[in-house]
């Protein structure tokens, strides 16, 4: 009877001991695998941040293509009433004040922005919308100072009569329903920057400040 009872205590150590190795295996699985779904949000996130300053480039030269583009004062004061209440059309804006909204605002801001051709993305699997804020050159301390821009520098002197502030949109087009990390997927990036013409009429121009939104 007692030789029993120690062989019934020695297999239930064992299936005890297995039971531990069997739960340690599976955390350290778990932990990998999250730690590869980290690698892979970092990894997008770099690709996103990539793709939005090439479509940052992008946006003001295909923006000079819109006829309805600002090149005096009067033409902006004539925008502002054609967009009505809205800020944007087709990624031209002309606020009346400004406005500095956050990455979910601007992807609620989708309807007013310009859609960038997937022939200019490098991958299908991601699409990315611009808008193009045109101000007057005597608004740019209040811009340049945002809270929005990463760094303040000094205010751009341009002979141009304007200044302009470019919002790119990047996200995702797929989505992976399997995956149970939701919130660490980076479906949308949005970045901010401010720009300048190197003279009144030029398509050239400077770079002053630029952020990520959240």
């Amino acid at each position: 009877m007692a030789k029993t009872k120690r062989s019934g205590f020695a297999l239930t150590a064992v299936l005890g001991v297995l039971a531990l190795t069997s739960l340690a295996c599976a955390t350290v699985w778990r932990m990998q695998w999250v730690n590869q779904q980290l690698l892979n949000v970092q990894s997008q996130l770099i690709c996103n941040q990539q793709i939005a300053e090439g479509v940052l480039s992008l946006a003001f030269k295909d923006a000079q293509t819109r006829a309805f583009l600002p090149t005096n004062a009067l033409e902006r004061e004539k925008l502002q009433l054609r967009l009505g209440p809205a800020m944007c059309q087709a990624g031209i804006c002309a606020p009346k004040t400004l406005a500095n909204l956050n990455a979910e605002q601007w992807r609620n801001l989708l309807d007013q922005s310009q859609p960038v051709s997937m022939f200019d993305l490098p991958s299908n699997n991601v699409s990315a919308f611009y808008w193009v804020e045109v101000w007057l050159n005597a608004n740019v301390s209040e811009i340049v100072s945002s809270t929005l821009l990463k760094t303040t520098p000094d205010v751009p002197s341009a002979p141009s009569p304007f200044i302009y502030r470019i919002t790119v949109l990047v996200q995702e087009t797929s989505s992976n329903a399997a995956s149970e990390l939701p919130k660490l997927r980076p479906n949308t990036f949005v970045m901010q920057a401010i720009w300048s013409r190197a003279t009144e009429t030029a398509v050239t121009g400077q770079w002053h400040s630029w952020k990520l939104l959240a």
